[in-house]
């Protein structure tokens, strides 16, 4: 195994709504994904997804609301929860989820 740089990954980055996978832990997938503007409303129907935000300003909605996270802010989207994730401007996100997860729901 050698050092990950999320900096460098960061900056490497260009396309949005891509997840590049990081590493895998067990059955656990590190995904680095840019984003910006909304994206469609999705559920993953049996998998959990944690969002960290390592660069800008998140919100993920979800039927009960929004909520906003500022860098190094997470938020735990239970399965079976329909949700989107939204920025004004670009930001880029660590999740968290099994490897099986579609990125882009189902």
């Amino acid at each position: 195994m050698k050092k990950i740089s999320l900096l460098k990954i960061i900056k490497e980055i260009k396309e949005t709504w891509e997840p590049k996978n990081i590493a895998f832990i067990n059955e656990t997938a590190l995904r680095i994904a840019k984003i910006e503007g909304a994206y469609n409303w999705h559920t993953h129907r049996n998998e959990d997804e944690f969002f960290l935000v390592l660069k800008g300003k998140v919100f993920i909605d979800t039927e009960d609301g929004a909520t906003e996270l500022n860098e190094m802010d997470g938020y735990l989207v239970k399965k079976g929860t329909r949700h989107r994730s939204r920025t004004e401007k670009p930001a880029w996100i660590l999740l968290i989820e099994p490897i099986r997860t579609k990125t882009k729901g189902e």
